[in-house]
């Protein structure tokens, strides 16, 4: 997962985050269950969310859709369990 996107359950309650992506959009439609699901098989997931955008001094709102849960980490060597990381760059990688 990438930087700043991650969720844990403690006490049987949700603390999700999702940096770039509004928070009623994290709340009411995004799980824990999606997060789990994006690591494992590696698929993006996109949602749709309302935005207020300003052109010129016009104001005006759009739908965007953007990447919500990616698995890809630019920072971060996934190593072949799928959970643990290394970072870019580790001694113990042995990339020449």
């Amino acid at each position: 997962m990438r930087s700043k996107l991650y969720s844990y359950r403690m006490a049987g309650e949700d603390h999700k985050n999702c940096k770039g992506v509004k928070k009623n959009v994290v709340k009411k439609t995004i799980s824990h269950k999606d997060y789990k699901d994006c690591l494992f098989t590696r698929r993006d997931q996109l949602r749709k969310m309302n935005v207020s955008r300003s052109y010129h001094h016009d104001i005006y709102t759009e739908q965007a859709n953007k990447v919500a849960l990616s698995a890809d980490d630019d920072k971060r060597v996934i190593l072949q369990d799928g959970v643990h990381t290394l970072a870019n760059g580790h001694y113990s990688l042995n990339i020449k």
